[in-house]
Formats: C-alpha cells, sequence, structure tokens
C-alpha cells in the first residue's frame, strides 16, 4: 500500500517507523529571491546516492531504518515488494516528492533516464545498523518477468 499525504514534515519519528505502508509526502517549498529552498525532513543520518542508468535486478531491505528518499536530479521509478507484489512508485525531480520506506520493505531502483538519477536519503534509525542491510540481493526469480515489465513500461 501506498499512502500520499500533504502539509508540513512531522517532526520526531515518522509514523512509518511503526507500519509496512510506504508513504508520499510531497515537498513543502520556499522561494527567496532565486534559492528555492525545502522544508527539511527530521533524519539520523543524511547520505547522497547516484543511480546508474539500468535496471539492476537489485532489492534492498532494511532491518531497522526507514529510507526517506528525494530525486534531486534525474528520474528513476522505485520499486517495492509489499503484499507479494512489485509496486512501482515514479520519482523525478520537477515533481519533488519524499517517498518513505519503512523497515522490512524490499526495494529497489530502475534508471531509464539518459543520465545517472541523484538522490538524498534522510535516514531515521530504529535501531543499530547493520552491514547487511547495504548489501543488495537478486530479486527473487519468481518476480524477475515482473521487473522486466517494470523497466519498459
Amino acid at each position: 500500500m501506498v499512502q500520499s499525504r500533504t502539509g508540513p514534515p512531522r517532526i520526531g519519528p515518522s509514523r512509518t517507523a511503526l507500519s509496512r505502508t510506504v508513504e508520499l509526502v510531497p515537498v513543502q517549498r520556499t522561494l527567496h529571491g532565486d534559492a528555492l529552498f525545502s522544508a527539511p525532513r527530521t533524519s539520523d543520518e543524511t547520505l547522497i546516492a547516484e543511480i546508474a542508468r539500468g535496471d539492476a535486478f537489485e532489492l534492498f531491505c532494511h532491518r531497522f531504518q526507514t529510507d526517506q528518499l528525494l530525486v534531486l536530479r534525474g528520474a528513476i521509478d522505485l520499486v517495492v515488494l509489499q503484499n507479494r507484489q512489485l509496486r512501482r512508485i515514479p520519482l523525478r525531480e520537477d515533481e519533488a516528492t519524499w517517498v518513505c520506506i519503512p523497515p522490512g520493505v524490499p526495494h529497489g531502483a530502475i534508471n531509464r533516464g539518459r543520465i545517472p538519477a541523484l538522490l538524498v536519503n534522510a535516514v531515521l534509525r530504529h535501531g543499530p545498523s547493520d552491514p547487511r542491510d547495504y548489501e543488495p540481493h537478486p530479486v527473487p526469480p519468481r518476480f524477475r518477468s515482473q521487473w522486466r515489465r517494470l523497466a519498459v513500461a
């Protein structure tokens, strides 16, 4: 299930930490002169990731962290595995949206664009970091044909 909401970002731990629902949150922006600012997300750590072009057939699943992703440059299709089904969530730099992925939800990305996509991840920690959380896992064989269909959609 994917939920959308509007309004200012939450202060404190996200509700997604307690559920397995992926949440979409539009970015709150303000313009000051020529500079565009977005409201910050509460986080324990901020990471920058670059997603190369392609469909790597990889999923990540974190035990004790919520990923809060925002595409800064380019576009990706975020793919989440929920309810025994792969779901595609398109994310683009010109439609700024935070996507919050709670612990235990396998997820990956497909970049069909011409340039690498640049993302920020405002990580919420719910327990100790585990190096295995950052090791990619292959998409299970029973989902590979569905992944291929998403990659060309």
